[in-house]
Formats: C-alpha cells, sequence, structure tokens
C-alpha cells in the first residue's frame, strides 16, 4: 500500500461530535513510529499506531473558518534525548474529552517515503515537522485546549530561555567575560582518605587552581566549555561545578585530562535591589573608590559644590576681605623695592 497522508479516524469523528454538546476537545499527546499499515487496513479505521517509537509536540492548535490548524513536530532531543535512529513512517495525535477515554483522533503514515531520524549524539539535534489540517465542518463553538507535558517547540524553548535569561541579568549587578584555559598539566591529587573529617567517597581527586586575576570569593562563577573541549572534558569527568578563589578559578575532575580546554568564563556580582534600593537576593554592590586609574566615586570636600543634577564645581570660599586691592598691592611692592631702587 503506497497511501500517504493523515485523516481524522472514526473514533477521532466520534469524539469530534461531543462539540456540539459543549465539551472541550483535549489533545493528550503526540506519538511517532516506524510501523507501515498492515495491507487491507484503511487509515481511517486505525486505533493505535504500528510501531510507536517516541512522543513528540507540536505547535499550539488554532482553529479559523471550521478547520484546526498545528504542526507536529519531533526532536531527537526529547525525553531525554534519542538512543537509537529509526526511519519515521507514522505519526498519530490523541485526545479526549471530560467524559470520553482517550483514542487516536488523527493518524498519517508517510506510505513508501519514510524519513531517517538520527539519534541524539553530541549536541546535534534532528528535526522533523508536519502540518495536519484537520477541517471540522461543525456548526459550533470550537474550544480546543492543548496540554503538551513538559514537551515544547524549539521556538517556545527558545522564547523561554530568553525570558529567563533576561530575568537572571536583571538580577546581576556587574559581571566579567573573559576566555581562560584549563591547562592539561598541573593538576592535584587529593588524598581525602588522610584529610581529617573526611567520611565519605568523592570521585573528584583531582583539582587545579587556573589564574584569573579579575576572581574575587564573593562572585559567582559560570563556566561555558567550548564544544571543541567537550569531549575531553567528558573523558577526564569534569566536575560540573568551580569555585572562585582569590586571583583563580577551582576546578575538579575525576582524572587528570590528555589536552588543553578552552572556555568562556563569566564572573556574576549579585546587585540586584528591591523597593527602596535595599540589595537583595546576594550582596550588595560596593562603589569603589576613585583613583588616577580606576573609575570609582569621590566625596564633595571644601572648595567643590554639587548641583542638584550631580555636576560639580570649584566654589569661591575666599571672604572678599581677604582679597587684596590694587592699593593693597603697591603698598607691598613699596615696602619690597625702596623709591630710591
Amino acid at each position: 500500500m503506497n497511501y500517504y497522508g493523515g485523516t481524522i479516524t472514526v473514533a477521532g469523528r466520534d469524539l469530534i461530535t461531543s462539540l456540539l454538546s459543549g465539551e472541550t476537545i483535549e489533545f493528550t499527546r503526540i506519538v511517532v513510529g516506524s510501523g507501515k499499515m498492515p495491507e487491507g487496513v484503511e487509515p481511517i479505521d486505525m486505533t493505535e499506531l504500528v510501531n510507536p517509537i517516541a512522543e513528540g509536540t507540536s505547535t499550539v492548535p488554532t482553529v479559523e473558518n471550521g478547520a484546526l490548524y498545528l504542526t507536529v513536530e519531533y526532536r531527537n532531543d526529547l525525553n531525554g534525548g534519542l538512543q537509537e535512529g529509526f526511519w519515521l513512517s507514522e505519526f498519530g495525535i490523541f485526545a479526549k474529552t471530560e467524559a470520553s477515554e482517550e483514542v487516536l483522533l488523527y493518524y498519517a503514515t508517510l506510505g513508501d517515503s519514510p524519513q531517517p531520524v538520527n539519534a541524539y549524539q553530541d549536541n546535534r539535534i534532528d528535526i522533523r515537522r508536519y502540518p495536519v489540517t484537520i477541517a471540522l465542518e461543525l456548526d459550533a463553538d470550537v474550544q480546543v485546549t492543548y496540554n503538551p507535558g513538559s514537551f515544547v517547540t524549539a521556538e517556545e524553548a527558545q522564547s523561554l530561555i530568553d525570558a529567563m535569561l533576561a530575568q537572571k541579568l536583571e538580577s546581576i549587578g556587574t559581571a566579567v567575560v573573559i576566555d581562560i584555559t584549563i591547562p592539561a598539566t598541573g593538576w592535584t591529587w587529593e588524598d581525602f582518605d588522610e584529610q581529617e573529617g573526611i567520611d565519605y567517597y568523592d570521585e573528584y581527586r583531582y583539582h587545579i587552581d587556573v589564574p584569573v586575576a579579575q576572581a574575587t570569593e564573593s562572585q559567582y562563577p559560570d563556566v561555558s566549555l567550548h564544544k571543541s573541549s567537550l569531549e575531553i572534558a567528558r573523558e577526564a569527568g569534569l566536575c560540573p561545578t568551580v569555585q572562585t578563589l582569590s586571583g583563580a578559578i577551582r576546578f575538579w575532575a575525576c582524572n587528570e585530562p590528555t589536552a588543553d580546554m578552552s572556555a568562556t568564563l563569566a564572573l556574576l556580582t549579585s546587585g540586584a535591589t528591591g523597593s527602596g534600593g535595599s540589595a537583595s537576593g546576594g550582596a550588595a554592590y560596593v562603589l569603589p573608590i576613585a583613583t588616577k586609574t580606576t573609575l570609582g566615586g569621590i566625596k564633595i570636600g571644601a572648595g567643590l559644590s554639587a548641583a542638584a543634577d550631580g555636576t560639580v564645581s570649584v566654589a569661591s570660599t575666599v571672604p572678599e576681605e581677604d582679597i587684596a586691592t590694587s592699593t593693597d598691592t603697591e603698598a607691598m611692592l613699596d615696602e619690597i623695592f625702596s623709591s630710591d631702587e
């Protein structure tokens, strides 16, 4: 059978008729598979996928002019990542109402044109998308509730990441971002067994302090390894956490790395303020004292004045009686230089 396309199933049509009584259809899950329809079976009669492989997701459904539109999407990074690749040849949309059990509402087959989906490795994302249109043809007020659970589309995920990043940046006072090299040599073995008070097993026995002049103990470190160093870090069992020291960043690992690793380091200083300007969520930002080489704050001292907008001016503080007149100046000159001279 070379049928290609999708259709509402018999069970799906029965479910749609419930809209006439005012019920709401809820999409429960989307499943992709590698099965091929048996001979003599029509897509409209399908109640399950032939060979389900994994659950997918979709865009949020929209309803226009009596038709429902959405795009089914499967990514190999969903649910912890696809372990083994497969040929995607079918997918189904399952749905229910509050009064009914879950049924296969829509079934689609790719016929003799299945598409390969690669296993999730080395952060390589494989995405398959299929537009779906469901003509309802019902004179009813259609309401669709879509519940994708923990699944989101790539666009929605990016929006969530951007929102979370923006929220995080709002709570950060300052940030120093620099590229660093984590060397392969110079790692120190820590023998916890000989340290007093250590009564647990720690697999991260190696550590190294990478010099970073800007680092202080009060900062929050955020390290992102470059892609070329990910395999080296994996083999060394690099610890996912780091520690800021005064003038250095400490890394831990299970084994000494076989080569240098490149990374980007962000040193974050909390500076969020709540109502009234009080510090919250971490240490308050302290304005440094200004020097010849460092930008910072100053205090208004004698001889200076500050306007309401912060403009600093030289103030005239010499009393008028202390200012020499021309007569006073001539008298002083006469005292120094006699008339004969």
